[in-house]
């Protein structure tokens, strides 16, 4: 696949004053998001006429929804998912966030032109790869859809004594991103592992800003959270539900057939701002690169 390894230089990091003005934690450097070897498909073109300001491309101004691209839940949601949305995505291992998201910005990439970003944390940039092919979702196919391997970063300096301001520098550089390559959809994959990183000292009040700069890049932003079975918070602080505009909730339940026992996946949209929607889960298929609700 054409640009697999190949290291690109958005801008770099360094330059920029203490935000704080002090000496001490903050001092720490930023982490080089710049360096990180990310999987970008080879350059796509689109017509002139599909071009907004500055040459990129711009989405129809005919629906204001981002189709989420499972069969009979769009058509509950009065089309999709409201563009310029936070949408929080949760839910156990294997129940399909990942894919659930990527497979909405491949969609978008193959289908409107549009640009998006997709940062993962903790899987290598070749298992995502193959994960999403093996549902019918080449990203060599979807020239508009940038993974960022972050993990690859985080292997760089996890030996370094004095950790980087995670937080800091992803705010940054998701603005210099959102710059330089007009991203109208942005995934982080995923909020715990970001957590992880950037231990915080006032969680709500960080969380807080956090999520106003995202709103600030006028993208849509998905942000992934790993949700266990038995939880009911659907992210780790819970104050990420209150400040999220849509959750969308990926879920498993374990269901006698016979002399077995079958694990099903379902899906659930708990909150969405200014659209009307049930709070029903459906079971969630997926069948040869088919997502679908059984609704009846």
């Amino acid at each position: 696949m054409g640009g697999m390894g190949e290291r690109v230089t958005i801008l770099s990091q360094e330059g920029y004053p203490n935000p704080e003005g002090a000496a001490g934690p903050c001092d720490a450097p930023l982490p080089d998001f710049a360096a990180i070897p990310f999987y970008e498909p080879p350059a796509f073109h689109v017509q002139p006429s599909q071009r907004g300001a500055g040459g990129v491309p711009a989405l129809s101004q005919a629906t204001d929804k981002i189709p989420t691209g499972v069969v009979g839940l769009d058509v509950r949601l009065g089309g999709g998912i409201p563009r310029g949305h936070i949408v929080l995505v949760a839910g156990p291992p294997g129940s399909l966030k990942s894919s659930f998201v990527y497979r909405i910005l491949f969609n978008e990439a193959r289908e409107r032109a549009a640009s998006g970003l997709y940062l993962s944390m903790e899987q290598s940039r070749a298992s995502l790869v193959a994960q999403m092919t093996s549902l019918g979702m080449d990203p060599g196919h979807a020239k508009g859809v940038h993974i960022i391997d972050v993990r690859a970063l985080r292997r760089e300096i996890e030996e370094v004594r004095e950790q980087p301001r995670w937080l800091l520098g992803l705010r940054r550089q998701l603005a210099r991103y959102k710059e330089e390559m007009g991203c109208d959809l942005i995934c982080l994959d995923s909020l715990d592992a970001l957590y992880a990183l950037a231990p915080f000292e006032s969680p709500r009040n960080e969380i807080f800003q956090f999520f106003e700069e995202l709103r600030d890049l006028n993208a849509t932003t998905f942000l992934i959270s790993e949700m266990p079975r038995d939880a009911t918070r659907f992210a780790h602080f819970g104050v990420e539900e209150f400040l999220s505009d849509t959750i969308i909730h990926l879920r498993m339940r374990e269901v006698d057939v016979g002399m077995s026992t079958s694990v099903r996946r379902y899906i659930g949209v708990v909150k969405m701002r200014g659209v009307e929607h049930d709070l029903d889960y459906y079971p969630l298929l997926v069948e040869h690169g088919t997502f679908e609700i059984v609704s009846e």
